[in-house]
């Protein structure tokens, strides 16, 4: 069995050089670690990170569900950041990003201790939208993370991932 590491596009390109993803000694298929953050080892991870920062259970689940929810959307990236101030050296929120070519930071920040999000949203950006679940942050004009939609219940869960949709096509454009 080979191990391949690499960006995705590093993977793929060299796939598409060699002309197999298959294991040139045995005919299995080549075991790939990529940069894509949401593989079984990574996902461990994340759910770690949420399992342990979160203060109850059911903050855990609605996090969880979200992030499941998020990576269901495809195309797109989450993970924790690195920091000097925590003891395991991570961030204490996850980050959404698009797994495009990177023009902007994250769509979206959720904090697994108290199920806050924060999303790459102003408040134009959603005035079509009539949810009780969105909220305003109180920043200088012209910030781009305006929107908060705190992940307390199912619905808003649901509110949360129709937000991001909605972030992610923005930065797309």
């Amino acid at each position: 069995m080979r191990l391949i590491d690499g960006t995705p596009q590093e993977i793929a390109e060299f796939l598409r050089l060699t002309g197999t993803d298959e294991d040139s000694d045995s005919g299995a298929p080549a075991e790939v670690a990529t940069d894509a953050p949401v593989d079984a080892l990574e996902w461990t991870q994340i759910s770690a990170l949420v399992n342990g920062r979160a203060r109850s259970a059911d903050v855990a689940k609605r996090v969880l569900d979200f992030l499941r929810g998020v990576v269901d959307l495809g195309n797109v990236e989450i993970g924790p950041g690195a920091s000097e101030r925590t003891q395991d050296g991570l961030t204490d929120y996850v980050m959404v990003r698009d797994a495009g070519i990177r023009r902007y930071g994250a769509v979206a920040y959720v904090k697994p201790r108290n199920g806050g999000l924060t999303l790459r949203l102003t408040k134009e950006d959603v005035t079509d939208l009539n949810e009780p679940h969105v909220s305003y942050r109180d920043v200088r004009p012209g910030h781009q993370y305006v929107v908060n939609c705190p992940l307390r219940d199912d619905d808003s869960v649901e509110t949360a991932l129709k937000l991001v949709q909605l972030a992610l096509a923005k930065v797309r454009k």
